[in-house]
């Protein structure tokens, strides 16, 4: 599938030497998508066969690649301009023999694939039932249709037995996703609780790791910020930045 969309006079988003080029039509590069891509090799080792859920630029795709050398990964997002700047992102890597991205809503590819997968990976649409946003591109990137009982439901189904799921959610909405997770069988091992800044009451963001183990969860929790501006140590090192 070739992209209609040219980006020669744009500058790409560079992260660990490889190159994104991001488009408003499409969500763009966060906090979120790092986080989840710096984390996962820090809990699990080698997985072989990865499915990224709503894939976007294919950012986190790729750095599944750069962190896993011996994977092969499919990204799948049900919008068609997401796909086509992924597919541009990945043909600029040296991954691109691994990775392949298909335009497809998770239901769908659940229904036509018979592969399971060691990991899937996904920063989910996670706002169910609130005030949608202006913009088409962000309604459609993180505001979900299905609930996360359904969500998990078909995720549950494409996960090898001795596969795990990861995804990144605000940490108010973890309560739900985990309750749902369990209802599949599913249970949380590892839990990363993101602060904005150092003292501050409640995490922003929760980073949930589930396979289908039971097992006392490991939890671990990090700052970005030490003022309003300054990153913290721990937060650079741990994004090796």
């Amino acid at each position: 599938m070739s992209t209609p969309i040219d980006y020669k006079d744009r500058e790409p988003f560079i992260w660990k030497g490889n190159a994104f080029f991001q488009d408003e039509g499409v969500l763009k590069i966060g906090t979120d998508a790092l986080l989840l891509s710096s984390w996962i090799p820090k809990i699990l080792h080698s997985p072989k066969n990865i499915l990224d859920v709503g894939t976007g630029s294919g950012v986190i795709a790729i750095l599944m690649a750069h962190e896993f050398a011996s994977a092969t990964i499919t990204g799948i997002d049900h919008e068609i301009k997401a796909v086509q700047l992924a597919q541009l992102n990945v043909g600029m890597s040296v991954y691109k023999e691994r990775i392949r991205f298909l335009h497809s809503g998770l239901a769908e590819f659940a229904k036509s694939n018979e592969q399971r997968f060691e990991l899937i990976v996904s920063n989910p649409p996670f706002y169910v039932n609130h005030v949608l946003p202006a913009s088409t591109m962000m309604k459609s990137a993180k505001h979900a249709v299905d609930s996360p009982a359904i969500w998990m439901n078909v995720i549950a189904s494409l996960l090898s037995d001795d596969g795990h799921l990861c995804l990144v959610i605000p940490s108010s909405a973890a309560f739900e996703w985990i309750r749902e997770a369990n209802v599949q069988k599913l249970y949380c091992s590892s839990r990363l609780e993101v602060y904005s800044k150092v003292g501050d009451a409640e995490p922003k963001r929760s980073l949930l790791c589930c396979g289908r183990s039971l097992a006392k969860p490991k939890h671990n929790a990090i700052s970005m910020y030490e003022g309003d501006k300054e990153l913290s140590l721990l937060y650079k090192e741990w994004l090796g930045i």
